[in-house]
């Protein structure tokens, strides 16, 4: 598959990265001659400087014989008119990130198809819907969807006293009534493991569990998480998306506030909104923070799209009383770094919108795709009729070292992967993958290598 991709930003690489290593015949345009210059040192890919509004540009990166056009550059304009030209130049599917919410609300004046483009990837609508959920779930570090809701992916500390830790895995799975979730990963000293029955749960973990959403909080008290409401946000950085976010707060909850260093924008930001209070000042203004009451929230969102100052401003928040501090940073090198000092949970938009691209490009019937930490990925792929694995038990699928079923969808039930089970056709299949498992998984799965089709 011969894929052009408009931007060399993080998104850009990551993808050029990803899709190159996967055998597609890769280009990459950018008026950028540093990240033009990386890109060709670093990946077998065309890396093409120049600005992608151009057709001359277009045409010398390959796009008359491309098969599907990428857009994320930083600028809506620049991912649009890279779309409208590629259909121009008979370019069967087109992607754009289109960060403006008039592009992709219900409210829109065009649909997606008027624009020229097949998918919008709207980075702060993931966003909202990602922190909606985490609100929602006590403890909670990362959390994803599978099977349209129905199984929930959600990454959990493992507090001293929480009642799992100490045992194996085989110990958790005889629990009565553990048919609804399984722990499908443990992250231990920065490490990913994907577990086996032997292996013991211990304070200071993280692990990953696939969960009916029925079950959810019958599980949390195994972590001793309670249900508690949460009551008081503060959020740092009077963006469009924290914007957008504290509107939906504020209907179901009595105290959010917003803090913002731009007079312009908190402005902004307290004319759109109706019982959210805007606070003009720094995130690291201490009188402040005991202006608002800081040592009473229970959560502290960092929002704003300067890396430094989300870190400095949660750190201080922690040390000033917040419960739990959500941030947001860009760069995803700060990850590591953030997980290092103990930050309850981050969030890389951009790593955020590579996932929900590869969703639509997998090979086979791959439905979903979230990436965990060290390049590995939780994939739900649905079992065709035709493929090797229909009608075949578990036990006699050769599956890849390194990858591991995690559940089951059938009918809307939810089975774990017991060996007993028989793979049947329109099973959805959740799986976990480290690096160098994918390509032998697809293969497994399809009887030939296609791209989901849209829906």
């Amino acid at each position: 598959m011969r894929i052009l991709i408009v931007g060399a930003g993080i998104v850009g690489y990551n993808l050029a990265q990803e899709l190159s290593q996967e055998g597609h015949d890769i280009a990459i345009v950018d008026q950028n001659s540093e990240r033009i210059r990386r890109i060709a040192d670093t990946l077998d890919v065309l890396a093409v400087e120049g600005n992608a509004c151009m057709p001359s540009v277009l045409i010398k990166a390959g796009v008359k014989s491309s098969e599907m056009v990428i857009a994320v550059t930083e600028k809506d304009e620049i991912n649009l008119l890279a779309c409208i030209l590629a259909s121009r130049f008979d370019v069967p599917k087109r992607f754009a990130r289109l960060r403006n919410k008039e592009f992709s609300n219900q409210n829109r004046v065009f649909s997606p198809e008027e624009l020229s483009i097949d998918q919008i990837i709207n980075p702060g609508q993931i966003i909202i819907k990602t922190i909606l959920q985490i609100l929602e779930t006590p403890g909670v570090v990362s959390v994803a969807e599978f099977a349209d809701g129905e199984i929930l992916l959600r990454e959990f500390d493992v507090p001293e006293d929480a009642p799992l830790s100490g045992k194996t895995i085989h110990d958790i799975r005889n629990i009565t009534q553990m048919d609804s979730f399984l722990i499908v990963a443990i992250v231990r000293d920065g490490e990913l493991i994907i577990p086996k029955d032997q292996d013991i749960i211990q304070a200071g973990d993280r692990f990953y569990t696939l969960v009916d959403k029925e079950f959810l909080p019958f599980l949390l008290p195994m972590l001793n998480r309670t249900m508690d409401q949460v009551e008081k946000i503060i959020i740092y950085g009077a963006t469009s998306t924290s914007t957008q976010l504290a509107s939906i707060l504020e209907k179901n909850m009595l105290d959010v506030c917003i803090i913002e260093p731009s007079r312009e924008k908190a402005q902004r930001a307290a004319d759109q909104l109706k019982r959210t209070v805007v606070q003009h000042g720094s995130g690291t203004d201490m009188d402040l923070f005991n202006e608002i009451n800081m040592k009473d929230a229970d959560f502290f969102l960092a929002l704003s799209h300067d890396d430094e100052n989300n870190i400095l401003s949660a750190l201080l928040a922690k040390k000033y009383g917040a419960k739990r501090a959500l941030v947001i940073t860009h760069d995803p090198e700060y990850l590591p770094i953030l997980d290092s000092i103990g930050m309850d949970i981050t969030i890389n938009p951009r790593l955020i919108t590579v996932s929900a691209i590869l969703k639509h490009l997998r090979k086979g019937r791959v439905m979903s795709v979230f990436k965990l930490i060290e390049d590995a990925e939780v994939m739900e792929i649905e079992v065709e009729e035709n493929s090797s694995i229909a009608n075949k038990q578990i036990v006699n699928i050769k599956f890849p070292k390194g990858a591991m079923i995690g559940a089951v969808l059938r009918k809307g039930e939810m089975l774990l992967p017991d060996d007993e089970v028989t793979l049947e056709a329109k099973d959805s299949v959740i799986i976990v993958a480290l690096p160098g498992t994918i390509e032998k998984i697809e293969k497994l799965f399809g009887r030939k290598r296609s791209f989901l089709p849209f829906r």
